[in-house]
């Protein structure tokens, strides 16, 4: 059977830095088999130097500067660990993005996050990688802007110490992000690459890239969500709204219902069709008693209940020992 996906429903920045809607997010998300809920948690001090500047899709924030949006979507330590005690009361697990060694340290320690989930853009962040290579946890590695020799690179400092758990995510952080620059084959390279099992962190509009990376064998899947598409910041624009990310999950469910088995087999529902569709070895005249089979005598028709069309060299040359009337099935018990 098709393993279930595990579903990661990315908030961000997407709450504005409002406790109250990070929360509203989880409660409608409750019900939905979703998996998880991740956020993110950044020192904008520790993380921002003073050239820093805004991506253009992040111009939208109407803050000056990155640091001043940042500081702005930002919830506190205390915030987190609510969320994180939610999450848990609705057996969701709770899952943030660190940006920083104070931020991962917090993670890590005082909220003992499940899963350490490392972001696209700390793929080259040494102090993140080498503290992380030191904990016995999960991994989920984001590749987005990335190249061949940028995860392996990163990985070879994840498993210095031992070796990790670890799910490589294809994701392209482009916001939104392009149907030609998907690239869904990616998933099952990285897959067969690094021989680690792979998933998928969506930028996409819709939830069509993710249904096609489910198919393509992705274990996990990563999709930002908003309240709603309209508000202002910078990620609301390319998120899903709960709404569709709750329809989403149950196409997803239904996906991985389709994928069924690798094995090859009759279903029992295609059973009474086989019967039906299929034809059976047929006499083409009176057959009297006797009469040695010859391939003139025989034909194929409907149904397929009688002696397989794939038997005819067994039914030819063998005596039929009744009477048989034109166009009737031959049966192995009236030959001889």
């Amino acid at each position: 059977m098709h393993k279930k996906t595990y579903i990661i429903a990315e908030v961000g920045p997407n709450h504005n830095g409002s406790f109250f809607l990070a929360k509203k997010i989880i409660k409608k998300l409750k019900n939905s088999g979703v998996n998880a809920i991740k956020f993110q948690l950044a020192n904008p001090d520790l993380v921002y130097s003073d050239d820093a500047f805004l991506a253009k899709y992040q111009k939208s924030s109407g803050a000056n500067s990155i640091k001043e949006m940042s500081i702005k979507n930002q919830l506190t330590k205390e915030h987190h660990l609510k969320l994180s005690i939610l999450c848990k009361k609705y057996k969701i697990d709770y899952l943030c993005s660190a940006f920083d060694l104070d931020s991962l340290n917090f993670l890590v320690k005082k909220i003992n996050i499940p899963i350490i989930k490392i972001p696209s853009g700390e793929i080259t962040s040494i102090d993140i990688l080498e503290k992380i290579s030191k904990i016995k946890k999960k991994i989920i590695l984001s590749t987005g802007m990335s190249k061949i020799e940028d995860i392996k690179a990163a990985l070879k400092i994840l498993n210095r110490n031992f070796k990790k758990k670890i799910t490589l995510l294809h994701c392209v952080s482009s916001y939104p992000a392009l149907s030609n620059n998907l690239n869904l084959n990616l998933i099952k390279k990285i897959e067969k690459v690094f021989n680690l099992p792979a998933g998928y962190s969506d930028h996409s509009l819709g939830p069509k890239a993710c249904l096609a990376a489910v198919a393509s064998g992705a274990r996990i899947i990563e999709k930002h969500v908003t309240l709603s598409r309209n508000f202002k910041g910078p990620d609301h624009k390319s998120s899903m709204q709960i709404e569709d990310f709750k329809n989403m999950i149950k196409e997803i469910r239904n996906l991985e219902i389709m994928m069924g088995k690798s094995i090859k087999d009759i279903s029992n529902s295609e059973k009474e069709i086989q019967k039906v569709a299929r034809k059976s070895i047929v006499s083409t005249i009176d057959l009297k008693k006797g009469t040695i089979l010859k391939k003139k005598h025989l034909s194929y028709k409907r149904p397929g209940i009688g002696v397989s069309p794939m038997l005819i060299k067994k039914v030819i040359g063998k005596k039929i020992i009744i009477n048989l009337k034109k166009n009737k099935l031959i049966k192995m018990n009236y030959l001889k």
